[in-house]
């Protein structure tokens, strides 16, 4: 097992650790063991599906809505994150992620930007009326919004791939 303190000793590169919570979301941003920033920023995951996601599978202007939100509150940490190259995803949503894409028994799972990307569109495309029965993702609120919170932040800050944590990487 591979620790996020570890990953960044071996590269001596920028690390940025992206935990999603329930009523927030935090970043750390870390070379070695030196965290050098660290910020919570809305939304979390239960916050995004109760203020904007309140239907299962969300319509598509409740997806806008909280695209438009996350922007809001992502847009402002691009330049902190300009020499990062890594990404690791933890905390409740990553956790959900990794558990809905199968990755629950895996160490790591990476993906990249376009796969999230095709991921999220293929969410959209069941809230814009593709029927549920011909999609294997969950539709629930909660993991489209653990999605678009991880599509915003890798999309606007520009990386290219994440590294979802299962509970076993966090211990």
């Amino acid at each position: 097992m591979t620790s996020p303190t570890a990953l960044g000793q071996a590269s001596a590169r920028p690390v940025a650790e992206l935990e999603m919570l329930g009523e927030a979301s935090k970043v750390r941003l870390r070379v070695a063991a030196q965290i050098l920033l660290s910020r919570e920023f809305p939304p979390g995951v239960d916050s995004l599906v109760r203020n904007s996601l309140r239907h299962e599978p969300p319509r598509p202007i409740e997806i806008e809505q909280a695209i438009e939100l996350t922007e809001e509150a992502v847009m402002p940490l691009a330049s902190h994150f300009a020499d990062s190259t890594e990404l690791l995803l933890q905390g409740s949503g990553g956790l959900l992620i990794a558990r809905n894409l199968n990755a629950g028994g895996m160490v790591r799972t990476l993906l990249t930007l376009d796969e999230v990307e095709i991921l999220f569109n293929r969410l959209v495309s069941v809230s814009e009326g593709r029927p549920t029965s011909q999609e294997t993702l969950p539709t629930d609120a909660r993991f489209v919004a653990a999605m678009l919170i991880l599509r915003e932040f890798m999309h606007h800050l520009h990386f290219s791939r994440v590294t979802l944590q299962t509970s076993r990487d966090q211990e």
